[in-house]
């Protein structure tokens, strides 16, 4: 099984553990007979694994993994196991190491790493950043819509205002009177000359 932790190959491996978990929440619905089972995805797959760095070398490789788990950042991990390769990214959790009395350049470890998934994009700052301009444009045009509705009412008021005193109508009388008689002028000397030949 060859794998690669942040580009630093760790060939002489003791142990590897894979730890995969579904996450599910448990209901009692009363009446009914066991609990209502919920699905809520599942957590990160957790990858531990135990090796030793040997030789000349195993000085510099520890400090190498050491540096990218104090750096607590994402990192490549590529392994390889019965032909199928298995690439993603990792965080680095737990890095455990030992050093035996007398063996210079030996240094076991245990090595945790979980599944790094990046987070949502951040939220839209413009709320209507996204909203069809057409629907932007029918929401301008029915503001006006309303605006010159506004208009109409203040005319109407403005006409009624003139027309205080038409809910009384003596008010005008005198004026009808008038009026009348000065359409009517001529037809009273015709009725008087038709008055005298009767």
């Amino acid at each position: 099984m060859a794998l690669e932790l942040a580009g630093i190959p760790l060939d002489k491996l003791i142990r590897v553990e894979v730890r995969e978990r579904a996450r599910f929440v448990r209901h009692s619905v009363p009446g009914l007979s066991g609990e209502l089972t919920q699905d809520l995805g599942r957590p990160g797959v957790a990858v531990a694994f135990q090796g030793i760095f040997l030789g000349a070398e195993a000085a510099d490789r520890l400090k190498e993994l050491r540096d990218k788990y104090l750096a607590r950042e994402p990192v490549d991990f590529l392994c390889e196991a019965v032909g199928e390769g298995y690439f993603t990214q990792v965080v680095i959790d737990t890095l455990q190491v030992v050093q035996r009395a007398g063996f210079v350049d030996q240094f076991d470890y245990v090595c945790e790493v979980a599944e790094y998934v990046p987070p949502p994009p951040p939220a839209v700052a413009n709320p209507l950043g996204d909203l069809d301009a057409s629907i932007l444009d029918e929401a301008a045009g029915m503001m006006d819509d309303v605006q010159n509705a506004i208009g109409q009412v203040a005319d109407l008021a403005n006409l009624l205002a003139g027309a205080s005193d038409y809910g009384n109508p003596t008010t005008r009388l005198p004026g009808m009177l008038t009026s009348f008689t000065e359409a009517a002028g001529p037809a009273t000397t015709t009725l008087s000359s038709i008055a005298g030949l009767l």
